[in-house]
């Protein structure tokens, strides 16, 4: 079950949001909870970036780790994933006009769903995945 800024229990409900491996991508992007099963646990998803459709996984075993420049395989530690905005808010569309806070979900016509990591005078630093691009804004 997952947990919202304030600590509460959110139950997973069809059409709703939640962090999966996507074999497609493979990375873990943002998915809509396609079915669920009898006892309510996410079934199915659909991946909101490739629009697969497949059986929930939670994560890879290979998305877990990462290849360093020598080859050998490193995990990621704490201090990476504390410093993320957790970007549970709600999904808003990109557009140049409008202005973005941190931690805001973002859907960008190109790149997909992202998080916005940084603002500055003008431009916002999004996490799409993996990458992180800079895209214009009206701040």
């Amino acid at each position: 079950m997952k947990s919202n800024q304030l600590g509460i229990n959110i139950k997973p409900q069809l059409g709703g949001d939640i962090e999966a491996y996507c074999g497609k991508c493979k990375d873990t992007r943002e998915h809509v909870i396609a079915a669920l099963d009898a006892s309510g646990n996410v079934e199915r998803v659909q991946c909101r970036t490739c629009q697969g459709n497949h059986a929930f996984r939670l994560k890879s075993t290979k998305a877990a780790s990462t290849r360093s420049s020598s080859g050998k395989s490193v995990k990621p530690t704490k201090k990476d994933s504390v410093l993320e905005p957790d970007g549970s808010g709600p999904l808003r569309p990109y557009s140049m006009q409008d202005r973005f806070t941190i931690g805001d979900r973002i859907e960008h016509p190109k790149f997909g769903v992202g998080v916005v990591m940084e603002v500055r005078f003008g431009k916002i630093d999004v996490k799409f995945g993996r990458e992180q691009r800079t895209l214009v804004h009206g701040g």
